[in-house]
């Protein structure tokens, strides 16, 4: 029996008919079968798939029409060929309807009925190649991985007329996993994983070869040694090879289907899983572009964050160096001024006016005085006097500080602090310096805002730990975002800051080998992150 070729069923009444068309029909390569009338004929449909039915019309118990419209019902995609010696054209009529591909009268010419048989199987051929073009352009509708999986996954069990369908992939591990599948208990696939050259598909993987097998497979050499699955009838199982490159193996196998796969299925089997291998490999190529563009993305936004810590760090040097200076030399005349005024208020001998005035120059010279301590703290770059605590200390000493404050302005503090962080190695005056200074920035913001809110929050992420100050105040505009962290820059009136603050914590922090970031919009608020690196 040749399976390359089409099988045919024979259905007529007349037994000489039936061997002379099984003769010439075998004859020729094909698998033949025959049946003696309608009933039988639909049997032995119901058990397996015939290319091509000749039938009778004019026959017992159930006549050829009815044997036609059941078969069509059973096996669309069969072709049957209507033969009779008492044909009318009302008859052929009806059976053109009812789906046979052609009518052929009694007696008949041989080459007739072989050149019919061979226009039936052109036939079906073609519907094969139309619907393997058609899946070609599902398969390459979408270049997404997991999108093409899904697609073709349901493409194969209708392209090879399968129960069951896996697609194994070759993992980062060199071994076979199932990708995809349809009809696989999902425990099997997800502990199936093979090494090349292990069991059907390792070795079909290492062959590069395609096998069908066909009941047990004590039948074939190169699989006996192997234990069979229960309840698969028969299987076909091809290599995914694009480019001369094995991307995978397709499986597919028929478990309640009783026919077995074919030459015919092997052919279409190999052009689909070509089409499938092309695309994995276009779609796992997409998939590292994407990878290596997210990969370069973060990497260049890495670069542009320390270009911008670099400049900035070379700015606050530089500007240091100038204000220590400029400090110690508006020191002594500061203090003077202030030693002056002060003991010309103590002294009361003055006119009221004249007190007034003394007052102002005192104070004055005190809000300068700050300023310059303020300069002289952040142009020394102390190095912070570290030591294994946990961070939740000094902030929990800092929310002591700023309570009252905060409950005097009507302001909600609340605190997600993560009890189990790991300790990290700081200076706690130092970063509590910082944790004030955020959360005073965050009282100036919340002013004037309907229920104002500061969320004070840590957590562990990766190899660091975070701290976040949230509030949902009057924000920062993007211009000013950009300058946020520059000494001297300040949103706040002359008068009440020297716009040194975030500048000093700036340095503090990247003194303990983190990063202080912030996030914010105008009038949703701002958050500012601390991030520590785990040591």
């Amino acid at each position: 029996m040749n399976e390359g070729k089409a099988k045919i069923l024979v259905v007529d009444d007349e037994q000489g008919i039936r061997d002379l068309l099984a003769f010439e029909f075998k004859s020729q390569g094909y698998s033949v079968a025959t049946a003696s009338n309608g009933e039988e004929a639909i049997e032995k449909i119901q058990q397996e798939k015939f290319d091509i039915v000749i039938s009778d019309i004019k026959m017992p118990k159930k006549d050829g029409i009815e044997t036609l419209e059941a078969i069509k019902n059973i096996s669309p995609d069969t072709e049957v060929i209507m033969a009779t010696g008492y044909g009318t054209i009302e008859t052929a009529v009806s059976a053109m309807k009812k789906g046979a591909y052609d009518f052929i009268q009694k007696p008949f010419d041989i080459e007739e009925v072989l050149m019919l048989v061979e226009k039936a199987i052109e036939k079906q051929e073609l519907k094969v190649i139309i619907a393997l073009y058609e899946t070609s352009k599902a398969i390459f509708s979408t270049i997404k991985f997991e999108d093409l999986l899904e697609i073709t996954v349901n493409l194969a069990l209708k392209v090879l007329h399968a129960d069951d369908i896996s697609i194994m992939l070759i993992g980062d591990d060199g071994k076979l996993y199932i990708a995809v599948s349809r009809g696989l208990n999902s425990d099997v696939k997800i502990k199936t994983r093979l090494a090349i050259g292990e069991r059907i598909s390792g070795k079909v993987a290492q062959l590069k070869e395609p096998v069908i097998i066909n009941g047990t497979l004590s039948n074939d050499p190169r699989f006996k040694d192997l234990e069979p699955k229960e309840g698969i009838n028969s299987s076909l199982i091809l290599p995914l090879i694009a480019n001369t490159e094995l991307v995978g193996v397709l499986n597919a196998t028929r478990t309640n289907i009783t026919e077995n796969f074919r030459q015919t299925d092997l052919r279409n089997g190999l052009i689909f899983s070509s089409q499938l291998a092309q695309a994995i490999l276009n779609s796992t190529l997409y998939k590292k572009l994407e990878q290596k563009i997210a990969e370069l993305k973060e990497a260049s936004e890495h670069i542009e964050q320390n270009q911008v810590e670099l400049i900035h760090s070379e700015k606050l040097a530089a500007i240091g160096r100038l204000i220590a200076g400029v400090a110690h030399e508006l020191n002594s005349p500061l203090t003077s001024v202030i030693g002056y005024s002060q003991l010309m208020l103590n002294a009361k001998v003055l006119p009221e006016e004249l007190i007034k005035d003394i007052q102002i120059i005192h104070n004055e010279a005190k809000r300068c005085r700050g300023i310059v301590q303020d300069l002289l703290l952040f142009s020394r770059k102390r190095e912070p006097k570290c030591e294994l605590i946990d961070i939740n200390k000094p902030l929990e000493n800092m929310l002591e500080l700023i309570k009252y404050d905060f409950e005097k302005a009507g302001i909600t503090l609340v605190k997600e602090l993560d009890v189990n962080l790991p300790k990290l190695y700081i200076d706690p005056h130092q970063t509590e310096q910082v944790f004030l200074n955020l959360a005073n920035n965050a009282l100036d913001a919340l002013k004037n805002i309907t229920n104002p809110k500061l969320i004070i929050k840590t957590e562990l992420s990766s190899n660091k730990v975070n701290i976040h100050f949230t509030d949902n105040g009057c924000g920062i505009s993007e211009e000013n975002l950009k300058k946020i962290f520059e000494p001297f820059f300040t949103t706040k009136k002359s008068s009440k800051s020297s716009g040194l603050g975030l500048s000093i914590s700036h340095g503090i922090i990247n003194n303990h080998k983190g990063r202080l970031l912030v996030t914010s919009k105008e009038m949703k608020g701002s958050t500012f992150t601390i991030e520590l690196p785990i040591e």
